[in-house]
């Protein structure tokens, strides 16, 4: 499975506390690697997931809950906002963007970049 850039962003957001904007690119190697601007570095484990430098590794749940190794968890709050542990709350908007309780809107710019700013 390719590594997804627009994922990679929006979880690189939740990770880094939803509040600083940040655009993420996939970089040509040997392994598929997604660079970005606040630093966050994401390539593929052996099993599909996303997998950051830092050695955070993103889970999905089979009930589709996002839990990454570093100890975030989410949870289904009001008003079909996500919550995680860390404070960050994100939800999809119409146009199947991601907005954060920060004021971010994650969205895909092309296949190999993603941003989440305060445009939008």
């Amino acid at each position: 499975m390719a590594l997804n850039v627009f994922e990679v962003a929006l979880y690189a957001m939740i990770l880094s506390g939803g509040q600083a904007p940040l655009t993420c690119e996939r970089h040509a190697a040997a392994t598929p690697v997604v660079k970005c601007s606040n630093g966050a570095v994401a390539t593929e484990d052996e099993e599909g997931r996303i997998r950051y430098m830092d050695g955070t590794t993103v889970y999905k749940g089979q009930n589709g809950a996002l839990s990454f190794s570093n100890g975030i968890s989410s949870h289904w709050g009001s008003a079909g906002w996500v919550q995680f542990t860390n404070n960050v709350s994100v939800r999809r908007t119409g146009n199947n963007n991601f907005k954060s309780n920060g004021g971010l809107t994650c969205r895909p710019l092309s296949d190999d970049r993603a941003t989440c700013d305060k445009a939008g």
